[in-house]
This record gives structure tokens, C-alpha cells and sequence, in this order.
């Protein structure tokens, strides 16, 4: 009893974590169904070459958006005509960082390494992206009732519609599995008892091991980052625990599977746990040349009467979406 528990609490914390985030990320992506017309998603970012990576990778570094917020986002890009290689050049570049991330890791971390992620976010957001433009990806159209239907309606009416029931369903199957395994992680693991383990590459392993399917936001990283950097881990270390959390966690890569493919999914994974540590190998390297890089405040995790608040809401959002999309289908 005592284990389901703990992975129940696990659950219930990681989805009080991403809730707020995942808000934003609904409401910012019926925004930007809105705002930007299909013609400029296909213009700027289906195109299976260079410039529609660098372009998605430049967009999602400075957005305050998590691994989860970053998803309806992903899906929005995708459902309009975005290739694979750019949706993959945002989901691994957004999480990373954002503004508000930068901020974060420079009261946390230093100067030297809130420099370093958003660096590290760009280049590794484009060579996933070309990775990924290997792929064969066959033209895709839009949904009918998002080029005709959706545009009869006033614009709050769209970007509700849009970001908080197609957007939600969509994604509400696999983001429940993911929160879930994430959920078991988080609850039977404690990731500051990793720093016994010294900062070596094995060390960079385990945290990628650890990382891979855990649910841990940018923002939310950030505190058990500067414990584990405080306990005496190099940069590099840390930096592969803050990469491999947000940007590969089981939320994010069963979404993926949806988005892209199954085998694309697979690759973006490898890809993405090779590059944090060839980033955080990178980093250790860096490191004595760089701004300062330390621990400058830490602390504990609780859970806010906001987060609550926003978990509650994001669970009825999903269970709205799915069946609304349920019943469209």
C-alpha cells in the first residue's frame, strides 16, 4: 500500500507541477491558431530543409514553455503543416529554457550557466531537427473544420476552442500514460541522493537514466539542480539532469510517438540523451572559462494553492477535450 501511495503522490505532484504550464501552453497555442495563419506555419516552418529548423528552434528557446506546455504547441505546428524536423527542433529547444527559465538559473545557478542553457537549447533544438529531417514526410492538410468552421466563430470563441478542446483531446491520452510513469519515478526516487555517485560519465548516465522518464519542468529543475550542484557535482553533471528532464521525460515522448511516428520518437529520444551529455561533457570543459557557475539558493518544493487549483482544472480540460473530441470523431 505504502508504494501505490507514493506513486500516487508521485502522480499528483507531477501533474500539480505541469498544470499551470500546460494552461499556458493551451491557451498560447489557440493564440497562435488565431494570430498566425496556416499559410505562415507552411511557409516558414513544413518545408523539410534548414531554415524551417532554424526558425523553430529560434522561436522556442525564449518561450516560457515547459516539456508539457510545449506540447499543445508541438501539436498545433504539426496539425497545420509543420515538418517533422521543425516540430522536433521546438520540443527540444522550448523546454530547455524560456525567459522566465533564464531568470531562474541566473538566481540559481549563476551567470555562467543561465548562459550556457539557452546556447546549448538553440544548437541542440537544430541538430535534432535535421536529424529528424531524414524522415520521410509526406504533405499534410488541415482539418477542415480548422480552416472553415473554426474561422466563423469570434476570436476568444477560436482560441478556446481551439487550445482547450481540440488541442486537449488530442494529447490527453498520452499525457495521462506519461504523468503516470512519470508519476512512478518521481514517487519511489530521490534525485539529490545522486550526488554519492561523483560527476563522471557513468555519473551522467545514471541522471540520464533517472531523468529520462520523469516529469521534471524547466522552473522545477532548477532548485534540485543547485542542490545537486551545492553537493559538489560538476556543471556538466547538472546540466545533463536539467536537459534530460524536461526535454525527454515519458509525457513528452508518448506525445511525440503520436505526432511524429513511433520510430521518429525512438530516434529523438537517443538523440536527445546523447546530446545533454555530449552538452554537460561539453560544459565541464567550458566551465572554468565561463561566468560564474554556482549554487547560489536552493530550495524546497511544496505545492501551492495555485497549482492545486490549476491540477483541477487541467484534469477537467482534458476530460472535456477527449470527450469532445470524441464525439467530432
Amino acid at each position: 500500500m505504502q508504494i501505490l501511495e507514493d506513486i500516487l503522490t508521485g502522480s499528483w505532484v507531477t501533474l500539480t507541477m505541469m498544470a499551470p504550464y500546460l494552461l499556458l501552453g493551451f491557451l498560447l497555442s489557440g493564440i497562435l491558431s488565431v494570430v498566425l495563419p496556416v499559410r505562415w506555419v507552411k511557409r516558414h516552418l513544413a518545408r523539410p530543409g534548414k531554415r524551417s529548423v532554424v526558425k523553430a528552434a529560434i522561436l522556442g528557446v525564449p518561450l516560457p514553455l515547459c516539456s508539457c506546455g510545449v506540447l499543445p504547441v508541438a501539436a498545433w505546428m504539426r496539425r497545420h503543416g509543420g515538418s517533422k524536423g521543425a516540430v522536433g527542433a521546438f520540443l527540444l529547444s522550448t523546454p530547455q529554457t524560456g525567459v522566465d527559465g533564464f531568470l531562474v538559473a541566473l538566481g540559481l545557478l549563476g551567470l555562467g550557466m543561465a548562459l550556457y542553457i539557452p546556447v546549448a537549447a538553440f544548437v541542440s533544438g537544430i541538430v535534432m531537427g535535421l536529424v529528424l529531417n531524414f524522415f520521410k514526410d509526406p504533405p499534410r492538410e488541415p482539418e477542415a473544420d480548422e480552416e472553415n468552421h473554426g474561422n466563423t466563430l469570434p476570436a476568444p470563441l477560436r482560441i478556446v476552442r481551439h487550445g482547450f478542446v481540440t488541442i486537449a483531446g488530442d494529447i490527453a491520452v498520452p499525457l495521462a500514460g506519461g504523468v503516470l510513469i512519470s508519476g512512478v519515478i518521481t514517487g519511489l526516487v530521490d534525485e539529490n541522493q545522486l550526488s554519492m555517485y561523483g560527476d563522471g560519465i557513468l555519473t551522467k548516465l545514471l541522471i540520464v537514466a533517472v531523468a529520462t522518464p520523469m516529469y521534471v519542468c524547466d522552473i522545477a529543475s532548477l532548485p534540485v539542480a543547485a542542490a545537486m550542484l551545492a553537493s559538489g557535482l560538476s556543471p556538466g553533471t547538472v546540466f545533463v539532469f536539467l536537459m534530460a528532464g524536461p526535454a525527454t521525460n515519458a509525457a513528452t515522448f508518448t506525445t511525440v510517438s503520436k505526432l511524429i511516428g513511433k520510430n521518429e520518437a525512438v530516434v529523438y529520444l537517443v538523440c536527445a540523451l546523447g546530446l545533454a551529455i555530449s552538452m554537460g561533457v561539453l560544459l565541464d570543459e567550458l566551465s572554468p572559462v565561463l561566468p560564474p557557475i554556482e549554487a547560489v539558493h536552493s530550495h524546497g518544493e511544496s505545492i501551492s494553492l495555485w497549482e492545486t487549483m490549476s491540477a483541477i482544472a487541467l484534469i477537467a480540460v482534458l476530460v472535456n477535450g477527449k470527450i469532445q473530441r470524441m464525439r467530432t470523431a
